[in-house]
């Protein structure tokens, strides 16, 4: 039975089910079908779905089929044809794609990175591929991906302390699914770093009932495809620009630890939230205070409104910010403040200040602020 499987099929068997929808943030496009043969990582798994196919249980479609074709209610899914793993392949797997550093960007090559699961708000789509990009090339049966879509008016909210709001909102989310003694786990270290979740318990982290769609698709974590016509291995990372794929979610994941307050290379270096590490020191209000930079948010270069102070040293309650420059000489009012991060209460027009960070009498250098159009 297994020889003859393999022999009339070139891709492996995955759940034909309900619900879907895309994942969190946009993504840059539905990727194309390549002619794939089967990896000698995939045997395994494709045995597996073998053995479900003869028993009848897994049923695939009968051609390539969209997420709003897919989708349906999470009671009615069906995840007969989702890869199986053991329980300690998913225990292996889940801390290697949340603990490996293995990326590195240009503009910072000597730093490598892991996969941006400290950036929440946006990039579901990219953190999904690359879990299982790297999934595969680590030899483990390639997962799939379960894509939620909320439903007209609904909207899916996460809380999180990776984010200066508290939460984000989504429209779609999407993370790797498996199947581990018949019940499908997900790999979604930026909803649960800890562990993987049973899909049921997964759902209501950031979705009420009857808020959303559901679809487990075997190809496609971006856009409206689920099944192709032909299995699509996840595709390699995008590293080479900043301003898409995986690269801009890295981008800014670091930007938004920086607003939070945190010290990137600390928080996206050995000691993420989930690693316990030595305490940081706390701020020293006998210390003059450093500015390093200005941030509008985790993204833009640009600076313009809520203007957020990153450096190093400041004190809650102590520390004053002195804004002078284009008509304006004020200490500025603060609206929060870490040790590393403050937010400015002010609006200020387009142009250039001169700021100046002291604790008390303990002055810092000043440093220019360019403020630019909204």
């Amino acid at each position: 039975m297994r020889q003859s499987y393999l022999a009339l099929t070139k891709f492996s068997c995955v759940a034909a089910v309900a619900l879907g929808s895309a994942a969190c943030g946009s993504g840059d496009g539905a990727h194309a079908d390549p002619d794939l043969g089967i990896d000698s990582a995939d045997t395994g798994a494709l045995l597996a779905h073998a053995d479900a196919e003869a028993s009848g249980s897994c049923q695939l479609p009968d051609g390539p089929r969209t997420v709003h074709e897919m989708k349906g209610p999470l009671e009615d899914l069906q995840g007969a044809c989702v890869p199986t793993w053991t329980e300690e392949e998913l225990s292996a797997g889940f801390a290697r794609i949340r603990d490996e550093r293995m990326i590195t960007v240009p503009e910072n090559p000597g730093f490598e990175r892991r996969i941006p699961w400290l950036a929440a708000d946006n990039g579901c789509e990219e953190r999904a591929e690359a879990a299982s990009y790297y999934l595969k090339e680590w030899s483990y049966p390639t997962p799939y991906y379960a894509r939620v879509l909320s439903k007209p008016d609904k909207r899916l909210i996460l809380e999180t302390d990776n984010e200066p709001a508290g939460s984000v909102r989504w429209t779609h989310h999407v993370a790797p699914v498996v199947r581990v003694d018949g019940q499908l786990m997900i790999l979604d270290p930026a909803v649960e770093p800890e562990r993987p979740l049973p899909i049921d318990e997964w759902i209501p982290r950031f979705s009420a009932a009857g808020a959303f769609d559901v679809a487990l698709c075997r190809d496609h974590a971006v856009g409206d495809g689920c099944f192709a016509a032909a299995p699509v291995a996840p595709p390699p990372p995008q590293i080479g620009s900043n301003t898409a794929g995986l690269h801009r979610r890295l981008t800014a994941e670091w930007g938004v630890q920086e607003i939070l307050g945190r010290d990137p290379h600390r928080v996206l270096g050995d000691c993420p939230p989930w690693v316990e590490c030595e305490a940081e020191p706390t701020p020293d209000e006998n210390r003059p205070p450093t500015i390093r930079h200005f941030r509008t948010d985790r993204l833009e270069s640009k600076v313009f409104f809520p203007i957020y102070v990153i450096g190093d040293n400041f004190v809650e309650g102590v520390t004053t910010v002195r804004v002078t420059g284009n008509g304006v000489d004020e200490i500025a009012p603060i609206d929060s403040s870490t040790m590393r991060s403050i937010l400015l209460a002010s609006w200020y027009d387009p142009g250039e200040y001169q700021v100046t960070a002291a604790n008390g009498a303990h002055v810092g250098q000043p440093v220019v602020m360019t403020v630019s159009e909204f």
